[in-house]
């Protein structure tokens, strides 16, 4: 049983003999959950205790701070990318609350099954409405997710989360675009291989393999069912800070407008991103993926087989303009997770406005 920022979902992989009695069990953590107050007990301990890990760690700290800074915190996007709530709300759940957050999501009206297996439809419908036909909906009412919020506008700078003594600064920056996971991607996912997502990207090229400041940086899209963020991270040497910015800036101000896709990054986007399709669906649990992808964004069916075509299809100019059109660095928000100390001085250096908080 897992969640992501769009879905909850309950999986159960077995082997095919074993496919009625696991469905059997699904059916049962999925329609009747305990929440036996003793577990609710130990997994409340265990949140809170890994809250308090989050505020030693870099990476979380950046991660719970962002979201609310790009989205607005009345959006359902607006909270920490940890999934692991605040210590406020974990605090205060009774069992009760629980019981009406499973009436209100978990239920026959607002669900889905997929299915991945050597079985044919014919015998695999049997076993799912034996452990799920007579699943009911309840008399309270299904819920629903309030988007009407508004995004804020951003403009570029700063938020410094003082981390004293720490040796290297984390670098968490971005904004929400105009973009969402149900819209055509591929043109700016292709152009980001050249941009942010690969090794060989041009940002991971200049701050690693040139400069030296980091062991790896990466920015991407993060696609959602509503509008997605792009996000860079970049764990960079404390003394680097404000220069690796700069750089960072700097690199997607020159792709962005002036020196896009070469013909050298368009052959080797598209013959990686081509190559690596058919590793993709190897496993059921990739199929699957697939299956719920597609649903979650709309996608036809044969979404993943026109990949191959369409990406061998695409030329820089398109690339380029899909990136040009939607990401815009003078809307992005840094988060940086360092000393302040050290960092302030480099961050107020290049003009833009510094807040500094601290790390609890």
């Amino acid at each position: 049983v897992g969640a992501t920022m769009d879905r909850t979902s309950a999986e159960l992989s077995t082997v095919t003999a074993n496919l009625t009695p696991g469905l059997t069990l699904l059916a049962d953590v999925v329609r009747n959950p305990a929440f036996a107050p003793a577990e609710v007990e130990r997994i409340r301990a265990a949140r809170l205790s890994g809250l308090a890990s989050e505020r030693t760690n870099p990476g979380a700290i950046a991660a719970r701070a962002l979201p609310p800074l790009i989205y607005g915190e009345g959006s359902p996007y607006g909270r920490s990318f940890t999934g692991t709530g605040d210590e406020a709300t974990i605090t205060a759940l009774t069992r009760a609350d629980l019981v009406a957050t499973h009436d209100a999501w978990v239920r026959p009206d607002n669900a889905t099954i997929f299915v991945v297996s050597d079985l044919p439809l014919s015998e695999v419908t049997p076993q799912l409405e034996a452990a799920f036909g007579d699943w009911r909906a309840p008399t309270t009412s299904k819920g629903t997710k309030d988007f009407s919020a508004p995004i804020p506008a951003t403009t570029s700078r700063i938020v410094l989360i003082d981390r004293p003594q720490s040796p290297q600064s984390l670098i968490y920056g971005g904004a929400v675009l105009s973009v969402s996971g149900t819209d055509d991607l591929l043109a700016l996912n292709a152009a980001n291989v050249t941009l942010g997502s690969d090794f060989l990207s041009r940002i991971n090229s200049d701050l690693r393999e040139t400069k030296g400041w980091s062991y790896g940086v990466r920015g991407g899209l993060t696609p959602l069912h509503g509008r997605a963020p792009y996000i860079v991270n970049a764990p960079v040497q404390a003394n680097r800070t404000g220069e690796s910015v700069a750089a960072l800036i700097a690199q997607y101000d020159r792709f962005l407008e002036t020196d896009g896709v070469t013909p050298q990054e368009l052959e080797r986007t598209i013959n990686g991103n081509t190559r690596s399709l058919a590793g993709g669906f190897e496993t059921s649990g990739q199929i699957l993926g697939a299956l719920r992808s597609n649903a979650l964004y709309g996608r036809p069916d044969d979404y993943q087989s026109t990949l191959a075509s369409r990406t061998r299809a695409l030329t820089a100019a398109q690339m380029d303009a899909a990136a040009r059109q939607v990401i815009h660095p003078d809307q992005f928000v840094w988060v940086v997770v360092g000393d302040a100390s050290v960092v302030r001085p480099q961050l107020e250096a290049l003009g833009l406005p510094v807040e500094v908080r601290s790390a609890q």
